[in-house]
């Protein structure tokens, strides 16, 4: 009784260090990652859907949701990167991320025609090029759910 009364305190202290280890921050950012997977293997995978959803986003009020979305992103990683598996490379990618949502609604004041030229530009060379847009995508979500996945609990011996 007293080797397993030993084991039960073990067990709780393992279970309450693993909540003190939870960051909702950091489950936001994996969870954000694991939708930036979904969009880029949908790219690889039909890159036809991610050509109706870029027709679609030639608007002013998309550039200024998606730049939001990406400063928002940008913002969780950098201050994710420190609980990451690699905070370095986490905190610049988030730099980086932040800049493009800035130049993202900064676009969409100032440089519409050119954005849409770009983009229709990017629709005509094919496939291919999409595919290639999409593995990209997929690749970036793929590293922050790498470096942003939860810790994972420790086994059970009850």
């Amino acid at each position: 009784m007293f080797v397993w009364g030993r084991s039960v305190a073990r067990r709780l202290t393992a279970d309450r260090q693993w909540q003190r280890d939870e960051d909702p921050v950091k489950n936001l950012a994996f969870v954000f990652a694991l939708l930036i997977l979904a969009v880029g293997a949908a790219g690889v995978l039909a890159p036809s859907g991610l050509v109706w959803a870029a027709q679609y986003a030639v608007t002013t009020g998309a550039f200024y949701v998606i730049g939001a979305v990406r400063v928002a992103f940008g913002l969780v990683l950098i201050a994710v990167a420190s609980a990451s598996r690699a905070p370095k490379t986490l905190r610049v990618l988030g730099y980086v991320i932040v800049i493009a949502g800035i130049a993202t609604v900064l676009t969409g004041l100032v440089a519409m025609e050119r954005a849409r030229a770009l983009i229709e530009w990017w629709l005509h060379r094919g496939s291919g090029v999409v595919r290639l847009a999409g593995l990209l995508v997929l690749a970036l979500g793929g590293f922050v759910v790498y470096a942003c996945a939860p810790a994972r609990r420790p086994a059970s011996h009850l």
